[in-house]
């Protein structure tokens, strides 16, 4: 990968590691407020997909490119940063269903971990990431 590749990718790979960075301290000062108030507090399924992302373009989208100067010229890294953004764009959808408010707007009661329809994000869009990954990764 050429070194102007390279540099795309951690731009990318830096730009989700701090989005995921600063959604998952969000979360958790959520959960530490509802822990103050007595609730139940858990990491949402949605919340992995971040950590997910985040932790596949931290390593394989930085750390290991940059520690191990022939990994920059394979797809690896373009491939792992493509994986951690669809990661990221299920994000959007699963935290979505999680508090109800696109999908599963019909359910009433207390919420579940995850949620039916967080749950069914959730997998799909690690199928979809996958997907993209070996798409990425034999283009």
């Amino acid at each position: 990968m050429a070194n102007e590749q390279m540099a795309v990718v951690a731009s990318v790979a830096s730009i989700v590691v701090g989005f995921g960075a600063t959604i998952l301290v969000f979360r958790i000062q959520r959960e530490l407020e509802m822990q103050e108030r007595e609730e139940v507090i858990w990491i949402a399924r949605a919340d992995w997909l971040v950590i997910i992302a985040t932790t596949i373009a931290g390593f394989a989208g930085l750390i290991l490119p940059l520690s191990i100067p022939w990994l920059q010229c394979t797809q690896l890294p373009a491939a792992a940063c493509a994986s951690a953004v669809a990661l990221l764009i299920g994000y959007v959808f699963a935290i979505l269903a999680h508090y109800r408010l696109v999908f599963g707007r019909t359910r009433s009661g207390p919420r579940e971990n995850p949620e039916p329809a967080e749950r069914v994000l959730f997998w799909g869009f690690i199928a979809i990431a996958v997907v993209v990954f070996i798409v990425s990764f034999t283009a």
